[in-house]
């Protein structure tokens, strides 16, 4: 499977889906190192041994239901799989096939093609893709 990040992704996104692809990975940017924080917490958690298995599940359990995991959760399972449906339909369909499939119904049919493990494959496919993207359309001008 093949994916194409270009100057219309943001476009495509937010006319397919009503929302602004940018807005989502700038909140989930900030989101991460909110997140390597729990994830040192946890770590700490693991080796104290001042505190009781149930006092550590507790925070534990109160950290997996903050909001910062919640969102991050949400932006793993609902917006990158629909980014990488845009992505997709770059790399894949003629122009004029993009716009014909950017809807709801085409997203979920094409999500019922593929399995679980190759979404998560491909979400990370998209990441990477759309990071080397930004680096190269970010370079300074001098």
């Amino acid at each position: 499977m093949s994916f194409k990040a270009s100057a219309a992704t943001n476009i495509l996104y937010k006319k397919a889906f009503h929302d602004d692809i940018l807005v989502k990975l700038t909140s989930y940017s900030k989101n991460l190192k909110e997140l390597q924080k729990i994830q040192e917490t946890f770590k700490e958690l693991k080796e104290d041994t001042s505190k009781s298995d149930e006092e550590r599940l507790a925070v534990m359990t109160e950290l997996m239901n903050s909001e910062v995991v919640t969102s991050s959760q949400t932006f793993s399972s609902e917006t990158l799989p629909k980014l990488a449906y845009i992505m997709y339909l770059e790399a894949n369909e003629k122009v004029g096939e993009v716009f014909k499939k950017l809807n709801e119904e085409s997203y979920m049919a094409w999500l019922m093609e593929i399995d679980q493990d190759e979404l998560v494959e491909v979400t990370g496919q998209v990441m990477d893709i759309w990071q080397s993207g930004a680096r190269q359309h970010s370079k300074p001008k001098n």
